[in-house]
């Protein structure tokens, strides 16, 4: 259990100290929560930090279940059971929706869609917790596009099922609690409050100061 996202982070830096070994490394966090725990890291480890925002793709009035993802550039990742909406026009609707937010938001956060990653560097995606990885799916995706050595994912707590799809995906995935039995993210949490725009844009300033 942590107390919060900042305990969690701390703890998570901690463990990623022996792991990173000093390299020359960009923390990217997923908004919102995610910013907050990765700060923590990005202190500790002495790297950059930056953010990724991705979005779930959603069918039709089931605005939890996940059918992909995508990221800002267009970048789409789809699950499995995609197919049974593919055909669904209110999909493409939603499709639409949600690269306008994403490009929404990441303006808003960091005034720019454009990335440059130093091919030496080490990529760290930290989020403060994980259930299914859907949104994450997409942003290894995006990453693919880009000539980086070494990708690490780092998130305090996630399912066991979950882990076992991503060791297989991420040669280092660094978590701190692996239940077997897993409902959200939130239940690992005394404090888990809601993170606003302003704080995520807050926290990104002062990692710059």
């Amino acid at each position: 259990m942590f107390e919060d996202r900042i305990h969690a982070g701390k703890l998570l830096a901690e463990k990623l100290v022996d792991v990173v070994n000093g390299k020359n490394s960009i923390v990217l966090a997923i908004p919102r929560g995610g910013v907050i725990t990765g700060s923590e890291v990005s202190k500790k480890l002495n790297a950059e930090l930056d953010i990724i925002v991705s979005k779930k793709i959603t069918p039709p009035n089931s605005s939890e279940f996940a059918i992909g993802s995508i990221v800002h550039d267009g970048t789409t990742y789809l699950e499995p059971h995609w197919k049974i909406y593919s055909n669904n026009e209110q999909i493409a609707k939603e499709i639409e929706i949600k690269t306008k937010e994403v490009q929404r938001r990441l303006l808003q956060y960091r005034s720019s869609s454009n990335y440059s990653f130093d091919a030496k560097k080490t990529v760290i995606i930290v989020d403060d917790g994980m259930a299914t990885g859907c949104t994450v799916q997409v942003i290894l995706k995006w990453l693919s596009n880009y000539n980086i050595r070494d990708i690490i994912l780092a998130v305090p707590v996630m399912p066991a099922s979950t882990y076992e799809i991503f060791k297989k995906l991420i040669k280092r995935v660094i978590v701190l609690e692996l239940p077997t039995f897993f409902s959200s993210v939130s239940q690992f949490y005394d404090k888990f409050d809601q993170v606003t725009d302003e704080k995520v844009i807050q926290v990104l300033h002062d990692s710059k100061v």
